[in-house]
């Protein structure tokens, strides 16, 4: 049964539907919020749909590098990455006020 979790990344609210552990997605957007923040503190100015590009590529450069023999879980890997990209795509088109 899909649940709704809130989370927060980027100063943006963001309701995800999921079947997993709300836990787990929690720690997700944690781990995602910690690397906003960090590039944020970088010094450098770089704009937040930017920053989120940024933490997209280092995630999946992280799971590619765990060199995965299950073809099944780097596909599920991949398609969430997918979405977590076109989400922040997404949030990148929208005027902010």
């Amino acid at each position: 049964m899909s649940e709704s979790v809130e989370v927060m990344v980027g100063g943006i609210k963001l309701n995800v539907n999921t079947d997993d552990d709300p836990a787990k997605v929690r720690a997700a957007a944690s781990m995602v919020q910690d690397q906003f923040i960090a590039l944020k503190q970088s010094g450098a100015v770089i704009d937040s749909s930017k920053i989120m590009a940024l933490i997209a590529l280092n995630l999946a450069d992280e799971l590619l590098n765990q060199n995965t023999t299950n073809p099944e879980l780097m596909q599920k890997m991949i398609s969430t990455l997918d979405q977590a990209v076109a989400q922040a795509e997404g949030l990148a088109n929208v005027s902010l006020r």
